[in-house]
Protein backbone atom coordinates (compact mmCIF):
# COMPACT_ATOMS: atom_id res chain seq x y z
CA UNK A 1 0.00 0.00 0.00
CA UNK A 2 2.84 2.37 0.81
CA UNK A 3 4.20 2.13 -2.74
CA UNK A 4 0.73 2.87 -4.13
CA UNK A 5 0.49 5.95 -1.93
CA UNK A 6 3.97 7.07 -3.05
CA UNK A 7 2.91 6.60 -6.67
CA UNK A 8 -0.26 8.64 -6.12
CA UNK A 9 1.64 11.38 -4.30
CA UNK A 10 4.17 11.53 -7.14
CA UNK A 11 1.39 11.79 -9.72
CA UNK A 12 -0.24 14.57 -7.68
CA UNK A 13 3.04 16.51 -7.74
CA UNK A 14 3.72 15.79 -11.40
CA UNK A 15 0.23 16.90 -12.46
CA UNK A 16 -0.80 19.52 -9.87
CA UNK A 17 -3.65 20.91 -12.00
CA UNK A 18 -5.50 17.59 -12.27
CA UNK A 19 -6.17 16.73 -8.68
CA UNK A 20 -9.68 17.86 -7.91
CA UNK A 21 -11.93 15.00 -6.76
CA UNK A 22 -14.03 15.33 -9.90
CA UNK A 23 -10.95 15.04 -12.14
CA UNK A 24 -9.66 12.04 -10.21
CA UNK A 25 -13.06 10.31 -10.28
CA UNK A 26 -13.35 10.99 -14.01
CA UNK A 27 -9.90 9.48 -14.57
CA UNK A 28 -10.91 6.50 -12.41
CA UNK A 29 -13.98 5.90 -14.59
CA UNK A 30 -11.89 6.17 -17.74
CA UNK A 31 -9.26 3.78 -16.37
CA UNK A 32 -11.96 1.28 -15.33
CA UNK A 33 -13.15 1.37 -18.94
CA UNK A 34 -9.64 0.52 -20.08
CA UNK A 35 -9.53 -2.41 -17.62
CA UNK A 36 -12.85 -3.59 -19.06
CA UNK A 37 -11.33 -3.38 -22.53
CA UNK A 38 -8.38 -5.50 -21.38
CA UNK A 39 -10.76 -8.07 -19.83
CA UNK A 40 -12.66 -8.13 -23.12
CA UNK A 41 -9.37 -8.75 -24.91
CA UNK A 42 -8.29 -11.53 -22.52
CA UNK A 43 -11.67 -13.23 -22.87
CA UNK A 44 -11.51 -13.11 -26.66
CA UNK A 45 -14.78 -11.25 -26.95
CA UNK A 46 -15.31 -9.16 -30.05
CA UNK A 47 -12.52 -8.49 -32.52
CA UNK A 48 -9.83 -7.46 -30.04
CA UNK A 49 -7.49 -10.34 -30.87
CA UNK A 50 -7.68 -9.52 -34.58
CA UNK A 51 -7.03 -5.81 -33.97
CA UNK A 52 -4.50 -6.03 -31.13
CA UNK A 53 -3.01 -9.51 -31.26
CA UNK A 54 -2.72 -11.66 -28.17
CA UNK A 55 -3.58 -10.17 -24.77
CA UNK A 56 -0.69 -8.77 -22.76
CA UNK A 57 -0.27 -9.33 -19.03
CA UNK A 58 1.88 -6.20 -18.91
CA UNK A 59 -0.88 -4.14 -20.50
CA UNK A 60 -3.47 -5.51 -18.06
CA UNK A 61 -1.15 -4.84 -15.13
CA UNK A 62 -0.58 -1.27 -16.33
CA UNK A 63 -4.30 -0.57 -16.53
CA UNK A 64 -4.91 -2.08 -13.07
CA UNK A 65 -2.09 0.09 -11.70
CA UNK A 66 -3.77 3.15 -13.19
CA UNK A 67 -7.05 2.27 -11.43
CA UNK A 68 -5.27 1.73 -8.11
CA UNK A 69 -3.40 5.03 -8.52
CA UNK A 70 -6.68 6.91 -8.95
CA UNK A 71 -8.18 5.19 -5.92
CA UNK A 72 -5.15 6.14 -3.85
CA UNK A 73 -5.32 9.72 -5.09
CA UNK A 74 -8.91 9.89 -3.81
CA UNK A 75 -7.84 8.39 -0.48
CA UNK A 76 -5.13 11.04 -0.16
CA UNK A 77 -7.46 13.85 -1.21
CA UNK A 78 -10.04 12.92 1.42
CA UNK A 79 -7.35 11.91 3.94
CA UNK A 80 -8.84 8.46 4.54
CA UNK A 81 -5.62 6.44 4.28
CA UNK A 82 -5.86 5.13 7.86
CA UNK A 83 -9.55 4.28 7.48
CA UNK A 84 -8.87 2.50 4.19
CA UNK A 85 -6.18 0.39 5.80
CA UNK A 86 -8.46 -0.37 8.76
CA UNK A 87 -11.29 -1.54 6.52
CA UNK A 88 -8.90 -3.71 4.52
CA UNK A 89 -7.51 -5.23 7.71
CA UNK A 90 -11.03 -5.84 9.06
CA UNK A 91 -12.03 -7.59 5.83
CA UNK A 92 -8.89 -9.73 5.93
CA UNK A 93 -9.56 -10.67 9.56
CA UNK A 94 -13.14 -11.67 8.71
CA UNK A 95 -11.99 -13.82 5.79
CA UNK A 96 -9.28 -15.38 7.95
CA UNK A 97 -11.69 -16.17 10.80
CA UNK A 98 -14.07 -17.70 8.27
CA UNK A 99 -11.31 -20.00 7.03
CA UNK A 100 -11.21 -18.48 3.56
CA UNK A 101 -7.55 -17.39 3.79
CA UNK A 102 -4.55 -18.33 5.92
Amino acid sequence: MNNLYKLAEGLNKRYPDGNSPYQIATRLAEECGEVASEVNHFEGSGIKNLKRGEPSKASMAGELKNVLSCVMQLAIYYQVQDELEQTINASLAKLKSGGYID
